[in-house]
């Protein structure tokens, strides 16, 4: 699945040409993918006509802001892509279920081979409605547009902290480990606690930080947790810096159709009976509710 950094490597890609774009035509040929609205019709409706002002990522989440204050968030889900296309004539991908032309010229198609991803618009609550229940760990953030994405669209107001989009110091980091007894990855990877990180990338962090995945987030001394606190932004920043993770799948690839290569980087993660980088013991792997788990039982003792 697309984690924080292919999803940032994707905002980033788009961000470039498609803000002051207007939409001419919506194209659903899967209800599926967009199946919070009634019907394809709705969604269309929602899209078509409309400039794009803003292109946002909170979690996993690409959040795309309308001329007319509402928003188009699209998940990824497993098997997501958005690819650019020059012209319709540009033959179309096998499971192409979405297709936005612009008045400007050009496409941007959403691939789903497994369709568990999503497109909606989402509309902020006006006045006189019940403000949305924003996460207790997000209002913990001293900083950063997380809060703001999470007021105009409910659907993510429940999302934990974002490493990049909100601002977090330390403190208040050991502060939510530390009300904690489940294992460290389980804290990393639950997005209600801390929006964005995977598989892939709590296995990576660990392993920065030295931190068994299964050790009690509660049990963390402050060197610890400052070291993990540490760990996730300059983890998280050096996969961006390489166009996220393209793994054997080749499933994602940046709108360009171009992977990432960051899994060239991967200290742990699908390495099993590897040497450890580090002090060259073989990496491990543990099936832990049914996901796999890969780590140094020396350097994260």
């Amino acid at each position: 699945m697309p984690e924080l950094a292919e999803v940032e490597t994707v905002r980033a890609s788009l961000a470039r040409d498609l803000i002051g774009k207007r939409v001419k035509t919506v194209a659903v040929t899967n209800g599926r993918a967009v199946r919070r609205h009634k019907t394809a019709k709705d969604f269309r409706t929602l899209v078509e006509g409309h400039s794009i002002k803003s292109i946002s990522r909170l979690g996993k989440n690409l959040v795309i802001g309308l001329d007319n204050q509402t928003h188009l968030v699209i998940h990824l889900g497993m098997s997501g892509q958005l690819l650019r296309a020059k012209s319709a004539k540009d033959p179309k991908p096998k499971h192409t279920h979405v297709v936005f032309s612009f008045v400007q010229g050009g496409e941007l198609r959403y691939v789903d081979p497994r369709t568990f991803g999503e497109l909606y618009v989402s509309t902020a609550p006006g006045e006189g409605e019940e403000p949305v229940e924003i996460s207790k760990f997000a209002r913990l953030s001293i900083g950063g547009d997380g809060l703001a994405l999470r007021k105009a669209v409910p659907e993510l107001a429940h999302l934990g902290l974002d490493p990049f989009e909100d601002q977090i110091g330390w403190d208040r980091f050991a502060a939510i480990l530390r009300s904690r007894a489940t294992p460290l990855k389980a804290v990393l990877t639950d997005q209600d606690i801390i929006a964005g990180i995977g598989n892939i990338y709590a296995d990576e962090i660990l392993f920065a930080s030295g931190l068994r995945f299964d050790r009690p987030a509660e049990s963390l001394s402050t060197i610890e947790i400052r070291r993990l606190h540490r760990a996730i932004t300059e983890v998280l920043t050096e996969a961006i810096k390489h166009g996220g993770s393209t793994l054997d799948d080749e499933q994602f690839v940046d709108p360009d159709a171009k992977p990432g290569n960051y899994q060239q980087f991967h200290q742990v993660y699908n390495r099993e009976g590897q040497a450890c980088f580090q002090c060259r013991q073989p990496l491990q792997r543990e099936s832990v509710r049914g996901r796999s788990t890969y780590f140094c039982v020396k350097c994260q003792a």
